[in-house]
């Protein structure tokens, strides 16, 4: 068995960052944390990855929106914000509150 490096875990929690960023700032009513994350590995990109998340656990939003909107969306605010993510993440299991400390942080200094 490979165990994940540091560097993996702070990837995966960065990763995990941004997309929450991105399902908050979108109204989106879910969270991903590391388990979450690591069990859609299987898919190919982030499309893959929101695909099966959605088509999983919220097969009601394809009544309302294209898989290709949701993918879309998500995907470009994810990556609008992934490297503020990789730059701030810490080790929280809690991701949707980093998400929420990141984007007050961020609020607050676009302030200053």
């Amino acid at each position: 068995m490979i165990h994940a490096t540091y560097h993996d875990d702070r990837e995966v929690q960065a990763q995990v960052c941004a997309f929450n960023t991105a399902f908050e700032e979108l109204d989106l009513m879910f969270r991903w944390d590391a388990h979450t994350y690591r069990s859609l590995a299987s898919a190919d990109s982030d499309y893959g990855k929101i695909a099966q998340f959605i088509e999983a656990h919220c097969p009601h939003l394809l009544k309302a929106y294209s898989a290709e909107f949701l993918c879309q969306a998500i995907v470009e605010r994810k990556n609008s914000t992934i490297e503020a993510c990789r730059q701030n993440t810490v080790q929280y299991e809690d991701s949707t509150q980093r998400a929420r400390l990141w984007r007050a942080r961020n609020e607050e200094t676009a302030r200053v």
